[in-house]
């Protein structure tokens, strides 16, 4: 509170005081009193409720402890992603291929586009049919999946090697 402020409030203080010292009735002066007082009281509270209000409107606080643990939530719909930001890794297709192409030495065009054009002899089309089939599926899994890339990777060489272990996309 600034010294002018102050020394307003004094001056109302005691005109009241003079003004209660006028009224020649002992009854009329306690009640006179007991208002100024009340009034004075009223007005405090109101002014310090604003000034409090003011300080501490944008003031955060102390935060709480951590609440009690609420109930699961509902389970996602199978086969939607719900982890991570991409459901998908990049440029799947093209990495499933680069790793059935060490595997089985035949080349890229052929296993990604099994035709006698692109695989140059009836033995190399056949041995690519299944792959191809192997690495379509593959390839649905590799854009819905949450896994890393990595592991994604890891498990892609069983499933090729062994197509029976991965004929279940959901358990891949």
């Amino acid at each position: 509170m600034e010294l002018s402020t102050f020394l307003i409030l004094l001056m109302i203080v005691l005109i009241l005081i003079s003004i209660g010292f006028m009224i020649p009735e002992q009854k009329y002066k306690i009640a006179y009193f007991m208002i100024v007082c009340l009034f004075g009281l009223a007005v405090l509270n109101i002014y310090l409720s604003i000034v409090y209000y003011i300080t501490l409107r944008n003031d955060p606080g102390i935060p709480g402890g951590i609440g009690v643990k609420g109930p699961s939530g509902v389970k996602g719909i199978p086969g939607k992603c719900s982890f991570t930001e991409t459901c998908e890794i990049k440029d799947a297709r093209d990495k499933i291929l680069n790793v059935a192409n060490t595997m089985y030495d035949i080349s890229k065009e052929c296993i990604d586009k099994p035709t006698l054009e692109t695989c140059k002899n009836q033995d190399t089309l056949e041995q690519a049919m299944p792959v191809n089939e192997q690495i379509n599926m593959l390839e649905k899994i590799a854009y819905s999946t949450t896994m890393s890339e990595k592991d994604f990777l890891s498990k892609l060489q069983v499933c090729l090697q062994d197509s029976n272990s991965c004929m279940d996309p959901t358990n891949f």
